[in-house]
């Protein structure tokens, strides 16, 4: 498959997703909108569950790619990244299901019939924080015995700003100002007293 040729199928059905819903639409709309045969389209993705798992993935891929930058970033304090993390992962999740009803649906999906790609997203996560949080004791700003077992604290402790439900539920200014008080709590049982 070429990946311009996966980008235009990707992109189309993007768009019929956001309008219409996973549910409503079809695989000979997705084709029709980009000028391809039905039978074109099979031989790119055996289904629209396949086309709908792509892109999760390439949103997962773009998400990472944020939150990569944020843990790779030079000239910050691992509290000071540890903040940034969080409130760029809820933006980033805010920016792609707020006032998108129809891609919940998708969301939905995707975590009931493709729990391998969630898990993979809560993997990288884990291992983000783990970063940041050992970065913390390599520079002696955070004392923690266990990071890894620290690491699923934290993880644990920001769900909700990583979650479409959540994210959903309440307004980002709401979600911002709790995100930043749960980073402060955090913050307090790790940083070096």
């Amino acid at each position: 498959m070429t990946e311009e040729i996966s980008t235009q199928i990707l992109d189309a059905a993007e768009a019929r997703f956001r309008t219409y819903g996973f549910g409503k639409t079809t695989m000979a709309e997705i084709a029709s909108d980009i000028d391809m045969s039905t039978a074109n389209l099979y031989r790119y993705f055996e289904n629209k569950m396949a086309i709908g798992s792509a892109m999760a993935e390439r949103c997962i891929c773009d998400r990472e790619t944020i939150l990569k930058e944020v843990v790779s970033r030079q000239g910050i304090t691992e509290s000071t990244r540890l903040k940034i993390f969080v409130l760029a992962m809820l933006n980033y999740g805010h920016s792609q299901v707020s006032n998108e009803p129809k891609m919940s649906e998708l969301i939905d999906i995707i975590i009931k019939k493709r729990a391998d790609i969630v898990q993979q997203q809560v993997k990288t996560d884990n291992e983000f924080i783990s970063t940041i949080l050992q970065q913390g004791c390599d520079s002696e700003e955070f004392a923690i015995e266990n990071v890894a077992e620290m690491a699923g604290y934290v993880q644990a402790a920001i769900v909700k700003f990583s979650s479409p439900f959540f994210i959903n539920m309440f307004p980002i200014e709401e979600l911002e100002r709790l995100a930043k008080g749960v980073v402060l709590l955090i913050l307090n049982g790790l940083v070096k007293k």
